[in-house]
């Protein structure tokens, strides 16, 4: 930026584009569109920039007052109860905005004595039967089926909520929901803000329930600095209340042939359709008006559970799902919540028998497919993934190669018996569950340690007499001078450990605490995620340390 008191034209066009804030204005216009919505937001950047968002329900009979002018109607502060005085009468008020506005999130403030917090509406998270995990904080929907639901989401300054959720509650409580917006961008200018007074305007509209505003102003100081501030709102009408899936509009969609959901309407309810190939558009001009072949179809990562356990019959791998060499179908299994598989691959390479296992677990599409996926399908470009799963084993796999090449031997002896297919059960907990922690507990000792080829590793010791495989592989890396030797053996103690106290055995009190200890804030799919991801590392460097190793052989 020039310290002249004059800008060149791209210099004026930057500030200018800065002080529009069409994206900040964008983006209050379509909140409310997307899988979720942002119900609180607060920045203050590094460059002063600061604004927030927030929201509240009203009646519909209060959209022109609120259409009418860019002030806030309602605030994180409003919504608390206490007493009212009219006339010289006190009187008790559940809100002070009642009956006209309502909250969803209000900010109990404590003033520094204790730890602020959030309230979420009560009877929302009643009539829409949410459950709050303790440790995360966030909100679950505890369905009809047992399954549950991410409602409600904090993540730092921001509260967000799964749209269809908020919409089935105005449909219900026949409330609109008003999203407010307040952004200040500041420029460093020496200019005086009248040469960009014309950008400022109010402007609102009674058909798209839509106001917005824009002011120029200008602070002095050290530095010169012109500013903008955006007000707008935008109001989401209530849907029709038989849109809101609760008693008497509870009934499922009949459906005679397998339909599944691939998306959400206005009112936030799923759209569903049938997974036969024939009746799917592809890109030759078939079934124009269909959703295509290719279209990602989301479940919860549940579904796969069942053909992680039957590793004799099935293989789940990366983006592959098989039964033996029977049948097989192309999955995007790259995420830890969720996996996808295209609306034609369904009703085409999975069996008729399993379309009602896969209907159990099918959800909304609140993401994407992943990059990998869609590099691999729509590009044609080979992509490693990036799951800690796959790249945990092809890891595995790849350190046995290089060892035995080198050495003779694999440094993991191939799991036998009831183990076989314990590299194939091995995976990111499928769920947060103490059974899947456990399982996956086992599993993970079992490929790492447990089947630690011990009678090779001790073929180049010369006393290992009651030496577990854990200390000799410390004793054989030692001798080849590896440098990650206690690094490792740290990892592989506590892979043990957390093995013996906890799944293998009944954990009582202690077994409890030092669960708890060892997860911290993890979820048990973080905690495994994490414990895969630094193995992955130690199998990475013990490959690396055995090609060396070749490679200095064969140059000596």
């Amino acid at each position: 930026m020039t310290k002249h008191s004059e800008l060149d034209d791209d210099e004026h066009e930057q500030i200018r584009d800065r002080l529009k804030q069409e994206r900040t204005i964008k983006s209050a216009f379509t909140n409310g569109d997307g899988p979720w919505t942002v119900v609180y937001d607060d920045w203050h950047l590094d460059n002063e920039n600061n604004g927030g968002r927030y929201m509240a329900f009203a009646q519909p009979r209060m959209r022109n007052k609120i259409l009418s002018d860019a002030g806030w109607d309602f605030t994180k502060g409003d919504g608390f109860p206490g007493f009212a005085t009219s006339g010289g009468e006190i009187s008790y008020t559940r809100s002070n905005k009642l009956p006209d506005f309502e909250p969803l999130v209000i900010f109990h403030q404590f003033h520094g004595v204790v730890p602020d917090a959030w309230i979420v509406s009560e009877e929302f998270r009643l009539l829409m039967n949410l459950w709050q995990d303790p440790k995360s904080g966030n909100y679950y929907e505890v369905k009809n089926d047992g399954s549950t639901d991410l409602a409600i989401r904090f993540q730092d300054d921001r509260i967000e909520v799964r749209t269809p959720i908020l919409k089935r509650y105005m449909a219900a409580r026949q409330l609109d929901a008003v999203l407010l917006v307040d952004s200040v961008t500041f420029m460093p200018c020496n200019e005086n803000s009248s040469k960009f007074s014309d950008l400022e305007f109010e402007g609102h509209s009674n058909i798209d329930l839509l106001f917005a505003s824009l002011n120029v102003g200008q602070i002095s100081g050290e530095e010169r600095r012109v500013f903008s501030r955006v007000l707008a709102k935008r109001i989401i009408p209530a849907p029709p209340q038989d849109t809101c899936g609760i008693w008497p509009w509870d009934e499922a969609d009949p459906a005679d042939y397998p339909e599944f959901i691939i998306g959400e309407d206005d009112h936030g309810k799923p759209v569903k359709y049938t997974c036969d190939p024939d009746r799917l558009a592809n890109y030759f001009g078939k079934n124009p008006d269909a959703p295509p072949y290719l279209t990602p179809v989301f479940f919860k990562r549940e579904v796969l559970q069942r053909y992680y356990d039957d590793s004799e019959l099935y293989t789940v791998s990366d983006g592959y799902l098989s039964c033996s060499y029977l049948w097989g179908v192309k999955i995007d299994n790259e995420f830890f919540d969720v996996i996808s598989v295209f609306l034609g691959d369904i009703g085409r390479d999975i069996p008729s028998e399993h379309w009602t296992h896969w209907l159990a677990y099918n959800v909304p599409p609140t993401q994407k497919m992943s990059e990998v996926a869609f590099r691999r399908a729509f590009l044609n470009q080979p992509t490693n993934s990036k799951n800690p799963e796959h790249c945990f084993k092809l890891a595995y796999n790849q350190l046995q190669s290089s060892w035995d090449k080198h050495w003779g031997w694999r440094l993991h002896r191939k799991a036998e018996g009831p183990d076989a297919g314990v590299l194939q059960r091995l995976r990111i907990p499928v769920n947060d569950t103490d059974a899947e922690l456990r399982a996956q507990s086992i599993n993970l000792a079992l490929v790492l340690v447990d089947y630690l080829n011990e009678r090779k590793l001790a073929s180049y010791l010369s006393d290992t007499k009651n030496d577990k495989g854990i200390a000799k592989l410390r004793k054989f890396l030692e001798a080849q001078s590896y440098q990650h030797t206690e690094r490792d053996v740290r990892l592989l103690q506590r892979i043990q450990r957390m093995r013996s106290r906890i799944a293998a055995h009944s954990s009582g009190s202690s077994g409890q605490a030092y669960l708890e200890e060892e997860l911290g804030n993890d979820t048990p799919q973080e905690y495994i995620a994490r414990l895969i991801t630094e193995a992955t590392q130690m199998l990475v460097d013990l490959r690396a340390f055995a090609e060396e190793q070749s490679r200095q052989d064969s140059d000596s």
